[in-house]
C-alpha cells in the first residue's frame, strides 16, 4: 500500500502544471539596455547597447527581476525636456513580458510580447498599458 500512495504521490507531483516564471540568466537576450525605438505598424524594434543614453528614451532588463526606464520626468513634453530613471520589476514567461515601473505621477504597468530577440535587436508588441495615478 505505501508503495502505491508515493507512486501516486510522484505522478501528482510530475503532472502539476508549473507556472513559475522562467531562472533569468547573464546569457538570457534580453538582459541589458535598449534604445532608439523604431515604429513600424504595431512593431517596436529597439536597439542593444551598453549604457542607456542621456536625456533619451530607454530602458534596462536586469537579473533580479529588476527593470529602469529612462523617460521623460514630467507631464509636459514641451523642449526642452529632462528624463529620469524610473525603477521597476518585469517577469516573463515564454514571448510575454509584464513590467510595473513608475513614472512623474504614479505607476504604469505595461504588458508586452516579443516578436523576436536576438543579441542586437528587440521587437515588441504593446499589448497593454494600464497608468494608476498616485502611486
Amino acid at each position: 500500500m505505501k508503495r502505491i500512495v508515493f507512486i501516486l504521490s510522484i505522478l501528482l507531483l510530475i503532472s502539476c502544471e508549473n507556472d513559475s516564471e522562467l531562472i533569468i540568466e547573464e546569457s538570457d537576450n534580453l538582459i541589458g539596455y535598449w534604445v532608439n525605438p523604431i515604429a513600424n505598424n504595431e512593431n517596436l524594434t529597439f536597439e542593444k547597447v551598453n549604457v542607456l543614453k542621456d536625456n533619451d528614451y530607454g530602458f534596462a532588463f536586469h537579473l533580479e527581476h529588476k527593470f529602469i526606464e529612462r523617460k521623460i520626468a514630467g507631464w509636459c513634453g514641451t523642449p526642452p525636456v529632462s528624463y529620469a530613471d524610473y525603477e521597476g520589476k518585469w517577469t516573463r514567461k515564454d514571448a510575454m513580458i509584464n513590467i510595473s515601473v513608475g513614472y512623474w505621477g504614479g505607476i504604469v504597468d505595461y504588458q508586452w510580447k516579443i516578436i523576436s530577440i536576438d543579441e542586437n535587436q528587440l521587437t515588441i508588441v504593446r499589448l497593454k498599458t494600464d497608468y494608476q495615478e498616485g502611486n
